[in-house]
């Protein structure tokens, strides 16, 4: 879904994917933190809580696992759909992802990806080109 940053540092977030996060008072919340392979990964409050469970079940012994854990909660920002469904992302995570004002938001199984629009474009390109090559890891 192709859309675009206005002045506040918000982005519609697509209907169909927002009834996932719509709790029963009508409100609509993410938690969002930024993702890998440069997008900011926005997460529902249930499957939040499950990211959350993992990360603080794994062992922190060693150095990476401790970087994630920091990392994820460091840059994690939560944000409420206003009535037209725009979701306010803060100007830090923009910026770490390079979105200024062209963007991409991505269903990705259970959570949704935000992307600058020209990098989400190469990146959907090398995804297509590897596809290719690793055929055989992609159900016919």
């Amino acid at each position: 879904y192709q859309t675009s940053v206005d002045d506040k540092g918000r982005v519609i977030i697509p209907s169909r994917l927002r009834e996932s996060a719509r709790d029963p008072k009508g409100a609509v919340s993410f938690m969002m933190t930024l993702g890998t392979d440069g997008c900011i990964t926005i997460y529902t409050p249930g499957r939040w809580a499950e990211v959350e469970t993992e990360v603080n079940a794994a062992s922190q012994g060693t150095s990476s696992a401790r970087r994630r854990r920091r990392l994820l909660y460091t840059q994690a920002a939560e944000g409420e759909c206003d009535r037209q469904g725009r979701l306010r992302v803060p100007p830090s995570l923009l910026q770490q992802a390079g979105i200024s004002r062209d963007a991409v938001v991505v269903g990705v199984s259970d959570q949704i990806e935000l992307w600058d629009r020209a990098r989400w474009e190469t990146y959907k390109t090398e995804m297509l080109r590897e596809r290719e090559r690793d055929a055989e890891a992609y159900p016919e």
